[in-house]
């Protein structure tokens, strides 16, 4: 009974059981076992409790009898039937009492796990909550005047300032840029009249036929590099484009677009761009399949894993694999030794090696099973080494990879990022596991794995690698292919049996592989890493070029055409009018133009716009600004009343007259102002206490901090880009500067020539240039050398008119057309006119009262005055 009292009364919850006997002065406790104590006469059965240490356990342990164990352990002069009932209402009792602590320490730890459970529920509730604006006006405040005060700055009204500003610049550096083409273009027109005409004649008959083949039209080319502009800064052409390829064509396509149109080296510019293409690709695809798992099981039909082939295949990606893989591979192939693990190959290899060396048969028996060959223990002693040397082999590799993270090309590494953040918001169900099985699969299995198996194609190792060491290369990406994609070898699986000792090494590998893919998508954004951002373009002073086939282009023009309809809808598209000027696409041409490349300069014709908020935006976050203040500052009493904004305001307005505080009066009534021409445009409702306009200051109070540091970097861009723009503005204006001024030089060089030649014909003006002496020209011979083909001039008067050419200007004509020596017109002709609408061909060129042929009129000059 006292053993029983003395059990029961123990607290059970406490980490530590004492127990003091009077007798013995022996204090035991439960984390060291109970003390073995006699009973002592005057008390029986106090002090029973025995030790439970290394010398006294169980009797399942030791093995001993009850009675032995009872004599031993109860002391006491008492009946050999008490002691052992004794001893087994003790040992009951102290497994009830572990029991008791043992489930006691379970609910406990189950009650922190679940209390930890609920604190973090609620945190991602309230997290998510405030993410998505789910607050009342009084939690907004809450959370703005319990965290700490930070500057109120309004940096949206300083960003739209600067895209005003910098909207500005664009279209008047745009402008800059037209002029300074257009006399680029007339510059070359000029040159290209100089050319003697009939010697370009002469030359053209003898090589008629290659000219055809070689040559292209300027306005086409023009057009093609207007094109190619188009598809490397617009990527929603190609993201819709690659969807539309027949997919034996996809690969080839896939190489024109990412090796030719975006470069193979590494460019920031280029960079950018390809990774915004894959993005917008990427989106679509992931709004198409079903689950994740689509991209690796192959059951749809998806573009993305051969785009990021493609992409891999880049400078960078094969910089990445050599520099990784090359040092690995050199050390592997040394290895003289075969990793075959199969015991039966093993075995056999045994029997052929001893018959090849001896002469004689081998006493092997001949015949076994692959069990009967793992048995054998030469065998096992062969593929415990074998297994040791594949361990350690697979180690370094491992190591290698894992310490190259840094190295690994960073749009690869952007991409799985993109992939994670956008499966996770797409694809509800998809787990960070499913996410890492497809970043191994992009990373490690489309790019690391081929380069490990097949080293000679990525140019890693020579092309006569021992086929001993591709075995042996296969062998090692198996472990690595397991130990990547976190599964162990089954022993039940056919040919996995002789790698199930492996497990060990991908057990020990395995958390330092999970970080490894966890840390994969852990980089900054392009804007951040690549230092460029989307007003790159605006201030850009060097025009991109690429090097690109004809056949290429003649490819990518009959695609685009033929998918014209879905690929744009708009007719003032500018794709869509490129497409127009270029016309269909050429369906024959010659066979030495197959692999001829041509320098396209590429040329943007549009303008380029930023996008410029409306003004009900523009009011709208001007209001949400105003507000956020408002709400930190005024001080509102709790209320079991929801409280709304406009109960903030009239409590802001009394509190502002209570404090004096003029400015925040103002500021109440510019947001007061504010709300009712945005209600007047219907963009918030009063009837709904502004509620879409309090779940969208919400969400900026809960995004504060990453909505003003997206915002410091949108000032900071839009910054330098303005300062770029202005550069970019004082750069073209000098170079128009130098371009009329080279322009003016070449026509004057010119007349001054001509006039050497036609003495007479000119004479010296007070600034010392040269003027053309008027020459005259009849109606009749202007009509017969087909200069003239319409004319409103009448019949009568035509033999009694004449045009009297003169120039007083290099490259201005003045015509004075009179009739019976009486002047009754006057007309002007810019040779630089003249020669581009020749180069866009126009044929005709009208006037008051004639209408003039513009080729005739070019060859009449030419002949007349510049020859």
């Amino acid at each position: 009974r006292d053993i029983i009292s003395l059990a029961i009364i123990q607290p059970a919850m406490s980490e530590e059981v004492k127990v003091e006997n009077p007798d013995t002065n022996v204090e035991t406790t439960d984390g060291k076992g109970w003390g073995a104590a006699a009973p002592s006469k005057s008390g029986e059965g106090k002090g029973l409790l025995s030790a439970r240490g290394k010398k006294t356990v169980h009797k399942e342990v030791l093995n001993t009898p009850d009675e032995e164990s009872a004599l031993e352990v109860i002391p006491g002069e008492y009946s050999v039937d008490d002691k052992i009932l004794f001893y087994k209402e003790r040992e009951c009792l102290l497994l009830l009492l572990e029991a008791r602590k043992l489930l006691s320490s379970m609910v406990t730890r189950k009650e922190i796990e679940m209390d930890k459970a609920v604190r973090e529920k609620r945190r991602r509730e309230k997290e998510a909550k405030e993410r998505s604006g789910r607050l009342t006006v009084q939690e907004i405040m809450d959370i703005l005047q319990n965290s700490q005060e930070e500057d109120d700055y309004d940096m949206v009204s300083e960003i739209q300032e600067l895209k005003k500003q910098l909207i500005i610049s664009m279209r008047q550096n745009h402008k800059l840029e037209r002029d300074l083409a257009k006399l680029d273009k007339r510059i070359a027109l000029l040159i290209k009249n100089r050319t003697n005409i009939q010697e370009v004649l002469a030359a053209s008959k003898k090589t008629k036929k290659k000219e055809e083949v070689t040559q292209m039209d300027p306005k086409k080319l023009e057009g093609y590099q207007d094109l190619f502009y188009l598809l490397q800064t617009e990527p929603r052409y190609l993201a819709r484009c690659v969807y539309m390829i027949n997919p034996q064509q996809l690969e080839s396509f896939l190489e024109t677009v990412i090796l030719t149109l975006f470069g193979d080296a590494y460019s920031p510019r280029e960079e950018f761009l390809i990774l915004s293409l894959f993005r917008l690709s990427m989106e679509k695809e992931i709004g198409a399949i079903k689950a994740l798992g689509d991209f690796i099981s192959g059951q749809s039909e998806t573009v993305l894993p051969k785009m990021i082939n493609s992409y891999n295949k880049r400078k960078q990606g094969m910089n990445f694999l050599k520099e990784t893989l090359e040092p690995l591979l050199t050390e592997f192939i040394k290895i003289n030794l075969t990793l075959e693990l199969n015991p039966l190959q093993v075995y056999q290899a045994m029997i052929n090696e001893h018959e090849i060396k001896t002469g004689e048969p081998s006493p092997l028996p001949r015949g076994v099973t692959a069990e009967e060959a793992a048995e054998n223990a030469e065998v096992k002693s062969i593929i415990a080494d074998r297994l040791e040397s594949l361990s350690n082999v697979c180690q370094k590799f491992v190591d290698g990879i894992v310490k190259s993270l840094d190295k690994l090309p960073y749009g690869l590494r952007w991409l799985m990022k993109q992939l994670r953040d956008l499966c996770l918001k797409a694809l509800p169900d998809t787990t960070e596991d499913d996410i890492s099985k497809v970043i191994v699969y992009f990373v490690y299995y489309r790019f690391i794995n081929l380069a490990i198996v097949q080293p000679d194609a990525y140019k890693i190792a020579n092309d006569d690698l021992p086929p001993i060491a591709r075995k042996n290369l296969i062998t090692v990406s198996r472990v690595l292919q397991n130990l990547f994609n976190f599964r162990k070898f089954n022993k039940d699986t056919p040919g996995e049996t002789p790698f199930v000792p492996l497990n060990d090494f991908i057990d020990k590998n395995a958390p330092m592989v999970q970080e490894y893919v966890a840390a994969i998508y852990q980089v900054p954004e392009p804007e951040d890493k690549l230092q460029v951002n989307r007003y790159m373009e605006l201030a850009q002073k060097a025009k991109p070029v690429i090097i690109i086939s004809l056949h290429e282009i003649y490819k990518t023009h009959a695609l685009l055409s033929e998918n014209l309809s879905q690929l744009v809808t708009e007719n003032d598209d500018p794709l869509k009018v490129v497409m127009a000027d270029l016309g269909p696409p050429p369906t024959e041409f010659h066979e030495d133009d197959q692999d001829r490349e041509l320098q396209l300069t590429l040329t943007n014709r549009f303008k380029v716009d930023v996008d410029e908020d409306t003004e009900n935006h523009r009011l709208y976050a001007e209001t949400k600004e105003l507000v956020i203040p408002i709400l930190r500052l005024v001080p509102v009493q709790n209320s079991i009343h929801r409280l709304s904004l406009m109960d903030v305001l009239e409590s802001g307005i009394k509190f502002a007259t209570e404090t004096n505080n003029g400015q925040l009066k103002l500021q109440i009534k510019k947001i007061l102002e504010n709300l009712g021409k945005l209600e007047a445009a219907d963009v918030v409702s009063k009837d709904d206490n502004y509620d879409s306009f309090v779940h969208d200051v919400a969400i900026e109070v809960a995004n504060r901090a990453t909505i003003r540091e997206q915002q410091r970097k949108e000032v900071a861009r839009l910054k330098a880009t303005l300062a770029e723009l202005k550069d970019h503005q004082a750069y073209l204006d000098e170079s128009i500067q130098d371009y009329n001024d080279y322009l003016q030089v070449c026509k004057e060089r010119q007349y001054s020539m001509a006039g050497k030649k036609k003495k007479g014909k000119r004479r010296k003006s007070q600034d010392g240039s040269y003027k053309v002496a008027p020459i005259k020209f009849t109606y009749k011979d202007l009509a017969k050398k087909r200069v003239i083909v319409d004319s409103e001039v009448p019949t009568l008067a035509r033999k009694k008119t004449v045009f009297m050419i003169s120039s007083e200007t290099p490259g201005v004509f003045d015509v004075d057309a009179k009739i019976g020596g009486v002047s009754v017109e006057k007309m002007v002709l810019d040779f630089d006119d003249l020669l581009e609408k020749h180069y866009n061909n126009v044929t005709q060129l009208e006037l008051e009262q004639v209408t003039l042929d513009v080729n005739m009129t070019i060859h009449l000059i030419n002949k007349s005055f510049l020859s």
